[in-house]
């Protein structure tokens, strides 16, 4: 079994390293060098985790807690130990200066087996038996070791090696190039979890994960739209007959109907279900063995009207749920059915879907008021007349806009494709559309804003080379509270310089890793001389927002399911 110590000099390796494709040599020589086991294993503890997200498996130690665990098994002043953080701002550098060498030798699985007891220690007394737990692991790490434990246990890793970095590794180490790469993707599209695709990839080779099908219980990474400006677009890029659906304003949410549990998914793979006891209780009674539904969690007023995102964000609660439940009533608009009573529908074509879908539903649907079809109406892609005003109709309705899928479309999961398009608009406004960007960087603010950041610098992702690049600073739209919250909100990411992930030549007073996501809107785009996104296709300079203004955080959004910078260009070209 492989020592820990060579996994933390694979992590020192990886730190010091700024290019992405020496990143993947690194990865894949490790990967070639070590068991399934341990290759799944590694695979969590580069992404911060110890399990998938939607098992909602977490360490819950916070920085007081590791510095006790510090001083406990180093038998060190814990006084000592707060200073030396506040010189460094790094516990793991902290717990590499201060340990002695040991004779004990770590090996992956035990110290992972140990990190799992710490997250699996709940209830009446749970934090002090973490703190125990932890302090016996940093008595046997030797230096090394307990630089890289600190900072996983604290999710302060940051290494700059991505999911997607590890799945191009692990297909050089299957294929010996690249070309493994796109069955891996979908693998973990469809599995949401890079350990147990390393695990299979590595024990039983890459074709085992050739044409995966989904499992209940086990949240699908959701398929993606692109946008147009026009609706005239809409015909260039679908030939087929079209379904024009409302965009809701709410939460996308995956339900899982097991034979025993429901799960309900976020977009991010959150197990949301204790969130919403009363639309678990009606999927009960849907008269299946099992199925997966995709659909769009929406508030509600007393009168049945459709209430704003904002309003829905008020039941993510850990207490009062009840109470919020009735405070705050919902219905589930459901868009798509992706499995059925033992049978993977995704390679199914979507009036299939639909068709299937409308059927385990006709019953249901004359009883419910949580659960309903989402609005929607099937017309010639090409039929503008058709779709604008239907279009209309959802802004009326209290709708984002439209959603327009290709009648024929198969579910490509993680995939943003041609086969979904959505269309919404803001009359109001000059620009057509809003951004959801990323926060990479912060600018004190001065007078009222003293306390907390004046401004955010914000990116666009790149998902072709895994890249955040800066896009505007914004510092327009946010209320007096929102302002306050920033600090709360941003500073666990903090960083000591621009994550490796990052692309910006602007200077900001503070770095963030690329986690948070918010919803922006703009003036129109311009050149911008600072700004890096494009810059390799505009000769001018980079693409940039005039005039932003925050509107919302996008919790439910995963930093990769940001605005891309190919959606951008396309907005670009036709402004």
């Amino acid at each position: 079994m492989r020592k820990f110590k060579e996994l933390a000099e694979l992590f020192q390796e990886l730190e010091k390293t700024s290019s992405n494709l020496k990143m993947i040599d690194i990865l894949a020589d490790f990967l070639k060098k070590i068991s399934p086991e341990e290759g799944k294993i590694t695979a969590y503890l580069l992404q911060g985790k110890i399990a998938p997200d939607y098992q909602g498996l977490e360490l819950g130690l916070a920085e007081k807690l590791v510095i006790r665990s510090l001083a406990l098994g180093l038998k060190e002043d814990i006084n000592k130990i707060e200073k030396l953080y506040k010189e460094t701002g790094d516990l793991g550098l902290v717990a590499e200066k201060l340990i002695k060498n040991t004779k004990e030798e770590l090996t992956i699985k035990e110290v992972f087996e140990e990190l799992k007891k710490i997250a699996l220690s709940q209830g009446k007394g749970s934090q002090e038996r973490k703190l125990q737990l932890l302090a016996i692991l940093i008595k046997k790490s030797l230096p090394i070791e307990a630089k890289y434990l600190i900072r996983s246990v604290l999710g302060t890793l940051r290494l700059g090696a991505s999911d997607m970095t590890f799945l191009y590794a692990l297909s050089k180490v299957l294929t010996g190039s690249k070309e493994g790469k796109k069955i891996l993707e979908h693998a973990f599209n469809v599995l949401s979890d890079l350990g147990q695709v390393a695990y299979i990839a590595l024990s039983s080779g890459i074709d085992k994960l050739k044409n995966l099908d989904p499992q209940v219980g086990i949240p699908v990474r959701m398929m993606l739209a692109q946008r147009v400006k026009e609706i005239k677009e809409i015909k260039e890029n679908i030939k087929n007959d079209v379904f024009v659906e409302v965009k809701y304003d709410g939460e996308r949410v995956q339900a899982h109907l097991g034979d025993k549990e429901i799960f309900l998914y976020s977009r991010r793979h959150e197990n949301i279900t204790h969130q919403f006891p009363d639309l678990v209780s009606e999927l009960r009674k849907i008269n299946v063995k099992n199925a997966i539904l995709e659909g769009e969690v929406v508030a509600i007023d007393k009168n049945g009207n459709l209430q704003p995102f904002q309003i829905l964000m008020q039941r993510r609660r850990k207490y009062d749920i009840i109470e919020y439940s009735q405070k705050i009533p919902i219905v589930y608009f459901v868009f798509d059915l992706i499995y059925l009573n033992g049978k993977s529908l995704i390679q199914e074509p979507l009036d299939k879907r639909k068709e299937k879908l409308e059927e385990i539903l006709s019953n249901k649907l004359k009883e419910s008021e949580k659960i309903k079809l989402a609005k929607y109406e099937k017309v010639k892609s090409n039929d503008e007349d058709r779709i604008e005003k239907l279009f209309i109709e959802a802004i009326k309705i209290g709708g984002e806009g439209v959603m327009i899928k290709d009648s024929k479309s198969i579910y490509e999961a993680g995939v943003r494709a041609w086969r979904w398009i959505k269309f919404k608009k803001d009359y109001k406004d000059e620009l057509v559309d809003t951004f959801d960007v990323v926060v990479i960087g912060g600018i004190y603010g001065t007078g009222k804003r003293a306390k907390t950041y004046g401004s955010l610098l914000v990116a666009l992702y790149d998902p072709k080379k895994n890249k955040y690049y800066s896009f505007t600073k914004v510092g327009a739209g946010f209320t007096d509270e929102d302002l306050e919250n920033l600090p709360k909100i941003l500073d666990k990411y903090k960083i000591k310089e621009k994550s490796k992930l990052v692309e910006a030549e602007i200077d900001v007073d503070v770095w963030f890793e690329p986690k948070v996501v918010m919803e922006i809107k703009g003036a129109d785009l311009t050149i911008s001389p600072v700004h890096t996104v494009l810059k390799d296709k505009i000769k001018k300079g980079g693409i940039a927002l005039r005039f932003p203004r925050f509107i919302r955080w996008r919790d439910d959004k995963d930093p990769t399911q940001a605005t891309t910078i190919d959606e951008v260009y396309e907005i670009y070209k036709r402004q």
